[in-house]
């Protein structure tokens, strides 16, 4: 049995090499290169490797994680050919200095997905990231009290798809991505975004397809949530507090019944005359049942007839 001056000997040890930065390569023709333990901004300059060339390493991933940095150098990524960046649980504690490289000189022809997340620091504006006219896709995850600030509208017009999953959210400026003039997709998911806008989104959404706000802590919706949108088919809203649904947030999608679906399931709905529409949507559209009024409850709306589906004032005017 190890004596416990061993023990401890042995617990500050392994404390020290977790600690000790270190950079390591993984896999063949998918490359993850993931450093950790960085403490300082010089280590990127003593630990990261420089000379992945174009002919053999066509994909590499670069994770950092576990880390916390003064600020992120200039070239912090040149020479490394990445694609994707992931930062995970890295405390980034000032701004990098002025000079005519920013950190992502160097990747600028390559990068096209970037990762926030693990509690992360996120940019004081997102325009750091504006040099990067290959940008695809932004991803906020696991992220802990966020801004959805209007500074996004400063990322590169490159820009598809934003994410952001299992996360905390602040605030959401009204014009959030109103600004993404290509974005195809918004994802939100398991984030108490709380509230949303069609001013959060470009208008026109010319290339937008698909949107997700899932399980966001949303109770309503604007009507014209799916106006200017010409190639939106997809529209989840499932695990949210909605109670009732009005139609005309809708409209422009159900005119493309053929090729468009919304997935409404997991809401408390009130199966009142502003249900109506719900009788008669697309096979490829979910609803929830009733949750309200009790006389309806558990039923689906497609089920009831038009004429049991009444708002108050109707009722009591009859």
């Amino acid at each position: 049995m190890l004596s416990f001056g061993r023990v401890a000997l042995w617990a500050l040890f392994v404390c020290f090499v977790a600690a000790t930065p270190t950079c390591i390569e993984s896999g063949t023709s998918r490359v993850t290169y993931t450093c950790s333990g960085f403490t300082s901004h010089a280590h990127f300059d003593e630990f990261v490797r420089r000379d992945f060339t174009p002919d053999r390493y066509s994909r590499v991933e670069f994770l950092l994680h576990d880390s916390n940095l003064d600020f992120l150098p200039p070239r912090a990524l040149d020479g490394t050919m990445a694609s994707v960046v992931e930062l995970r649980n890295v405390r980034v504690h000032g701004p990098t200095p002025t000079s005519e490289d920013h950190p992502f000189t160097g990747v600028t022809s390559w990068l096209k997905k970037v990762i926030v997340s693990d509690g992360s620091t996120v940019p004081p504006s997102w325009g750091l990231l504006a040099p990067l006219t290959k940008l695809e896709e932004v991803i906020l995850l696991n992220m802990h009290y966020v801004n959805l600030s209007s500074s996004f509208n400063e990322l590169p017009k490159s820009v598809r798809r934003v994410r952001v999953l299992n996360s905390t959210i602040l605030g959401v400026d009204p014009h959030w991505l109103a600004g993404l003039e290509n974005l195809e997709e918004l994802h939100v998911e398991n984030s108490n975004i709380n509230h949303f806008e069609r001013t959060m989104l470009p208008r026109p959404a010319r290339n937008l397809t698909s949107l997700t706000l899932r399980n966001a802590n949303l109770t309503s919706l604007p009507v014209d949530l799916t106006e200017d949108a010409p190639l939106l088919t997809t529209v989840n809203l499932q695990h949210n507090a909605i109670k009732h649904f009005e139609a005309g947030s809708f409209t422009p999608l159900l005119a493309r019944s053929t090729d468009a679906a919304a997935f409404l399931d997991e809401n408390p709905l009130d199966c009142d005359c502003h249900a109506r529409f719900l009788n008669q949507i697309p096979p490829s559209w979910t609803a929830p049942p009733c949750s309200t009024p009790e006389r309806l409850r558990g039923r689906l709306v497609k089920n009831i007839g038009i004429s049991q589906l009444i708002c108050a004032s109707a009722s009591r005017r009859r």
